[in-house]
């Protein structure tokens, strides 16, 4: 698969460089567009059709050096075609003389021949280039055509130990046929039984103990019998550390110093913090994938699970290793061996996700291969639900059913089903697989945001123009391809509150991701760091590094060839990586595409040496990072499709005016705060035309009346300081560009309505039949200067609005309102009142700050998709409105900071639930605040002094409010996203 993936993704790369406008290859467009690009496809078909290419030949040497010798060949025909395209850019800028200074180590000519001399060079070299693969093509064809027999399997790989994230899968949330094992687990969690206090959920690898788990996290008896609840994953490369300040992080109600002193602490220190939490509150504890009994010796100190004590914390952890329970004492274990389903379970579970995904029966022509495959399956719920989700026509189960029964016969000393996965990833179409197979990149357990992971196939060559429709983005194309795979069960969607796929995020299994990364190896697909290996030594041009889990990130020696190099940290570590120094020289990496330092910290300000000479980089972020200093030298990376500046929140950084030199630039992301150098100046954009995606503009930074060059914009987020004349510009560009922008966010701070000027754009503001997400801040005063709202709106956020009547009647019938925010006196008014069938669409509601806000009503029929709600600091609020119990999605309640007869209400007392308990379907979680002590001396003080107004000081709010907090004018995305962690996480 490699070779012809390496060629394919060529084949794009050249096609897209013939399209680009902005560095024309003058005389090269020729020879590229009739010698090089007809020759690249005709091998891609002939390769195609090998037997070999069907059925993946594994361990014969022969092949891999195929693979090393086609990727270098590909690579010096590309870096040829690039080299003088940037030469040639140089040439005719006025700053020829600096760039051909940095760009004379890699050009393809020499340093004063000319164009002429220059042109002539490169054609030679690419002649000598494609004549070279057309010899290893050509010899590779006829020495698998001379033996047609597949070859045996060579030595088997390395198993590397992965799981699946605990967030909810497609099929998750409903358990399918595990309603006994649910039942008996529920019965020993909320005995009152001190033991059995350890509960082992047991099984091979995708049998489904994950699902189990989070079935018991979140039953609703559970739920309402513990009063602290804490997930961890574990994993084969555990840090006993990142374990105890992940799972006191949960169980702990600190504020925010305290918490950020908690995660610098030392284990001696943790562990005991830990042990008195659980010994004085009842809590569950969930260690998913622990198969280390060396690791239970170390918890033993934290955890109160290995003696005898009157806590009434319980622990569940799942596990392959079948023995891993002997080592607690037998009276506090309660041990659940999960077996692979019978033929009937197995037919069942097949039958209904087929029903998911079709609507109706299995046709009866599909009935005996379903059933063959159904055999080969084993009774493993992972490989029955992927081989289902696969199977469409006749034709199809056939090609399954072929590859199975190949592939068993070569599958010998693998996990249990594995084959069957095996299968389902050679069924797909070939621009498919290496997307698949980049999914191993990513850490165990974490969450895998669809537009980056579209931007990082893009960049990487692994999308094809070819698939593009008129007037669709290669990101529009990259979605589709997430699509496909979501289809067969391969990656799975999380739930979100949005309905933009990119905007989603995704996971993969634990037995899927050690497909990709058993495949991706033997492929020299990538490499991943930490392997079996200390230093990098494989030929692979992509690398990912995990800085949290690879601790001599010193020894890692890139290969020479390295075209994507991902830095990652995985989700529970929460503070990022310092950059060790010294530890690569980037000037020695130069053929890199690809360049992600993911919560990486720079706290000396410096970007690691030879960066700014990657000139071939198409994809380049410091999400999550430290950097307060963003290099000029960025603005030399003229082929950079994709740049993301989305440091940490507490960092503001400063960014010279050079972005606009990137004038192949495609995705855009500003930090929440940055500046120019000289504090002062504006931030030039008009350059970058084919500009798809613009986040965090600021017009406190940037030029607002750039946007009206960036026609080729598809989405974009913006944040405006109240200035009328900046408002007026965007409003009229997001007019003017409405046939194809997509998603249009507008956050407008410190914009009080008090001339009848701003009122008339008020009402233009949300009437506009083009905008989707509305923040602003500031005084409207009457709801009837808001005038007719468009129905466009997914997200609105009123902050400080003071309105004079109840906006509900005005928003509720908004037909794709999915998020509503009302805060900080947004309503003066004291009541609130939701009719029956509003809000259709609405997920989640935000009431915080309504000082005034006395009752509310929710009819019956109202709200019905709402999952979140939040309710915070509306200090005269009694009691919840008796409406919510008719909302049976309801899922989450958060209460924070509200009068102690509200809290008393929803609160158990002596086992039972309080007098607003019923008002809550079973299935909802209520997380209270951590402020409950601060609030009661409040409300003492208000009673003995009638003049405090329920106003809450910016310190005090600052010290126990869960939101992020924002940095003056720099914030540029609606609080609530942040909060979803859409954009950052």
């Amino acid at each position: 698969m490699t070779a012809v993936a390496s060629i394919s993704a060529a084949v794009s790369r050249l096609q897209e460089l013939l399209l680009d406008e902005t560095r024309p290859l003058s005389q090269l467009e020729p020879v590229v567009e009739s010698t090089v690009l007809p020759r690249l496809q005709g091998w891609e078909e002939m390769l195609m059709a090998l037997p070999a290419h069907k059925i993946r030949v594994k361990g014969a040497q022969d092949d891999l050096e195929f693979g090393r010798r086609t990727r270098s060949l590909l690579s010096s025909i590309e870096d040829k075609v690039e080299s003088y395209a940037l030469q040639l850019g140089s040439a005719t800028s006025s700053s020829r003389e600096a760039r051909m200074g940095s760009l004379s180590k890699i050009s393809c000519g020499g340093g004063g021949g000319g164009e002429n001399t220059a042109f002539e060079k490169v054609v030679a070299d690419l002649k000598d280039a494609v004549d070279g693969l057309k010899d290893c093509v050509t010899s590779y064809y006829r020495q698998q055509n001379q033996n047609l027999a597949i070859r045996k399997r060579g030595q088997k790989s390395q198993w590397l130990v992965s799981r699946a994230n605990f967030s909810s899968g497609r099929w998750g949330d409903e358990a399918f046929g595990l309603e006994e094992e649910v039942r008996e687990l529920t019965k020993v969690l909320v005995s009152e039984e001190t033991d059995p206090r350890v509960v082992f959920i047991v099984g091979m690898g995708g049998i489904g103990k994950t699902i189990l788990a989070k079935k018991q996290f979140n039953h609703p008896d559970v739920r309402h019998h513990f009063k602290g609840f804490a997930w961890v994953y574990v994993g084969g490369y555990w840090s006993t550390r990142d374990i105890l300040v992940t799972i006191l992080d949960q169980l702990s109600s600190l504020p925010r110093k305290k918490r950020e002193a908690m995660m610098k602490s030392e284990e001696v220190e943790l562990a005991p913090q830990e042990f008195r939490i659980l010994q004085r509150k009842s809590c569950l504890v969930v260690l998913d994938d622990c198969s280390d009994h060396e690791l239970l010796d170390i918890l033993s100190i934290a955890f109160p699970f290995a003696v005898r004590s009157a806590s009434a914390s319980k622990f569940i952890l799942t596990t392959r290793n079948r023995n891993l329970s002997r080592f607690l004492d037998p009276g506090a274990v309660h041990s659940l061996r999960m077996e692979s389903l019978n033929p009937k379970k197995s037919w069942d579970l097949f039958s209904h996700i087929w029903l998911k995904l079709e609507g109706g029966p299995i046709p009866g022509k599909l009935v005996p291969i379903a059933w063959e495959i159904l055999a080969r399956c084993e009774g493993l719920p992972l490989a029955i639900i992927v081989l289902a989700s696969m199977l469409r026509t006749e034709r199809e189960g056939e090609r399954v059913l072929h590859n199975l029964l190949e592939n068993r016969r070569q599958m010998d000393g693998f996990p249990i089903g594995f084959h069957c996965l095996l299968s389902a990833y050679y069924a797909l179409p070939l621009r498919l697989k290496a997307c698949f197979l980049y999914l191993g990149n990513f850490p165990n357990n974490s969450r895998i945001q669809v537009e980056k992971l579209c931007q990082l196939w893009i960049a990487e060559g692994l999308i094809s123009a070819e698939d593009r429709a008129s007037e669709e983005t290669m990101m529009d194309v990259a979605a589709k391809y997430f699509g496909e795979l979501a289809v067969r069960s391969l990656v799975t969607l999380e739930e979100d509150a949005v309905s933009d796929l990119r905007l989603m995020s995704g996971h993969i299994q634990g037995l899927i991701r050690s497909l990709c990364i058993i495949e991706g190896r033997e492929d020299e697909f990538f490499e991943i760091m930490p392997g079996s290996e200390p230093c990098m030594i494989s030929k692979a041009q992509r690398c990912a590094i995990y800085f949290d889990k690879y601790y001599s990130v010193s020894n890692v020696i890139p290969s020479a060839n390295l075209r994507s190099l991902l830095c990652l940290n995985s989700e529970q570590s929460r503070q990022g990586s310092r950059w060790p120094q010294g530890l690569f020289n980037f000037r020695k990496l130069r053929p890199l595409r690809v360049l992600d330092f993911d919560r990486v910290s720079f706290q000396d300000g410096n970007l690691p040496q030879g960066v700014g000479e990657l000139v071939y980089l198409r994809y380049l972020s410091f999400r999550g990072c430290y950097l307060e200093d963003l290099p000029s030298y960025i603005g030399n990376l003229l082929y950079l499709q994709t740049l993301d500046l989305r440091v940490q929140k507490d960092c503001i950084m400063t960014i010279s005016n050079v972005i606009w030199k990137l004038e192949r630039l495609r995705h855009l992301y500003f930090p929440l705060a940055f500046q120019t150098p000289d504090h002062g100046g504006m931030l030039k954009l008009d350059s970058l035309k084919q500009l798809e995606i613009l986040e965090g503009l600021n017009t406190s930074v940037c030029r607002a009346k750039d946007l009206i060059k960036l026609t080729n914009l598809r989405i974009l987020a913006a944040t405006a300081e109240g200035n009328l004349e900046d408002l007026e510009l965007i409003i009229r560009f997001i007019g003017i560009n409405s046939s194809h922008l997509k998603r249009a966010s507008l956050d407008i701070k410190k914009f009080d309505c008090y001339s009848d000027e701003r009122l008339s754009f008020i009402k233009r503001l949300f009437s506009c039949p083009v905008l989707d997400t509305l923040q602003i801040e500031g005084h409207i005063g009457k709801t009837s200067e808001i005038g007719t709202i468009s129905g466009r709106f997914t997200e609105i956020v009123l902050n400080g609005s003071e309105l004079d009547q109840d906006p509900m009647p005005t928003l509720e019938n908004l037909p794709n309102l999915r998020i509503l925010v009302l805060e900080v006196e947004a309503y003066l008014g004291k009541k609130l009142h939701c009719s029956d069938t509003g809000f259709p669409e609405l997920r989640s509601l935000k009431l915080s700050k309504l000082y005034n806000l006395e009752e509310w009503e929710v009819d019956e029929g109202a709200l019905q998709k709402l999952s979140t709600l939040e309710v915070s600091m509306c200090r005269r609020m009694k009691k919840l409105p008796e409406g919510l119990q008719s909302i049976i999605t309801l899922r989450k309640l958060k209460v924070s900071m509200m009068p102690q007869q509200f809290l008393g209400r929803l609160r158990m007392k002596n086992g039972r639930g309080g007098e607003d308990r019923h008002k809550i379907n079973s299935k909802c979680s209520i997380e209270f605040g951590n402020d409950d002590p601060w609030l009661e001396s409040t409300n003492s003080a208000s009673q003995q002094n009638n003049s405090f107004d329920g106003r809450i000081t910016e310190s005090q709010a600052s010290s126990s409010s869960r939101s992020p907090n924002l940095i003056g004018s720099f914030a540029c995305l609606p609080e609530t996203e942040r909060e979803r962690d859409v954009y950052l996480q």
